[in-house]
């Protein structure tokens, strides 16, 4: 039980941020809803960190330098989270919602990343640097359907969603200053769908878990810094995130002579600061580049269930990936 619980919470988190207005969970499937509703909250800040990283392209400091000039980089990102242990743990089909306690497991939680940047103009000379360049920023999130187990994620139209943001350079980097920049970029997930069986307990039924029309969209600012040291570059950054969505969720219990459905509608809004450090290596036509951060702020809505820890508490993550660039 345990797998498939988190491994629908995983999905259901990845493209996802606290709830702040939660699912009318009601009737015999209420229990089932509400910890349906508390697990993906207790999740999302966690995985939504590892969606969005730090810096809006790795390892750069300053804009690209105008036309002709691009980068691409894919990163793999790791949220220090919690993952919480549902093992042993059913549906009360008494209309109650229970308040339990879950234990959790301290872990890393992946997410990966590609983004593109593309210059479209140096800036107004000053001196022996250059303010005001504009890049343009591009992101582009793939969902694929999924269907194995208990378990199924399938995507409304297509599985690729672009986001689109711009990059202006506030100083260009010379021989004695650093390149600094502030950027925007806005993403969003294909909108999807997910399920996930629930196995009974020896005292508890169990049921069905699913998001129905969930849909994203995240936004970030971004004021980065950066100078290169011959092979080496050093960058940092500090910006903010906000993340909104809706979703409709079901839930159900069956078994023991119920069958009963809890549904509800859930939207949510987060916006959390996010501060980075960087640093890369040329290697041969690309860079090797690797980033620590951490997110912290926001808040979530008072949940039925815990988890161990605090819903919105400060999360560090680490990120490595290699870009690409002229």
């Amino acid at each position: 039980m345990k797998g498939r619980i988190v491994i629908l919470g995983a999905v259901v988190a990845m493209a996802a941020a606290p709830m702040q207005a939660s699912a009318q969970c009601s009737g015999q499937a209420g229990d089932a809803c509400q910890k349906a509703t508390d697990l993906v909250t207790f999740l999302a800040p966690q995985l939504a960190g590892g969606l969005s990283g730090g810096n809006h392209t790795l390892g750069q400091g300053g804009a690209l330098g105008g036309l002709g000039h691009w980068a691409l980089d894919v990163r793999a990102t790791g949220v220090m989270g919690s993952f919480p242990k549902l093992d042993n743990v059913g549906f009360n089909p008494n209309g109650n919602h229970d308040a339990s306690t879950f234990a959790a497991t301290d872990q890393f939680v992946p997410g990966l990343v590609a983004d593109a940047a593309i210059g479209l103009w140096n800036g107004y000379s000053l001196g022996v640097t250059h303010v005001g360049a504009i890049d343009a920023l591009v992101s582009a999130t793939y969902l694929p359907n999924v269907s194995g187990g208990d378990v199924s994620l399938n995507t409304s139209g297509s599985n690729l969603k672009f986001g689109y943001g711009v990059r202006i350079g506030l100083l260009e980097e010379s021989v004695v200053t650093p390149g600094v920049a502030f950027s925007y970029l806005t993403r969003s997930l294909p909108t999807f769908s997910v399920s996930g069986n629930v196995a009974a307990t020896s005292s508890r039924p169990g049921g069905t878990i699913a998001l129905n029309d969930f849909s994203l969209k995240s936004s970030g600012w971004r004021l980065t810094a950066g100078k290169d040291l011959l092979i080496f570059n050093l960058n940092a950054g500090i910006g903010q995130d906000t993340y909104t969505s809706d979703a409709n969720i079901v839930a159900t219990v069956s078994g023991s002579g119920i069958n009963a459905t809890s549904q509800g509608s859930s939207s949510f809004t987060m916006t959390r600061t996010n501060m980075f450090v960087g640093a890369s290596l040329n290697v041969f036509v690309a860079k090797l580049a690797v980033e620590a951060g951490q997110v912290t702020g926001g808040s979530v809505p008072t949940m039925t269930n815990s988890f161990g820890s605090d819903a919105a508490k400060a999360r560090t993550y680490l990120s490595a990936g290699l870009r690409f660039g002229f």
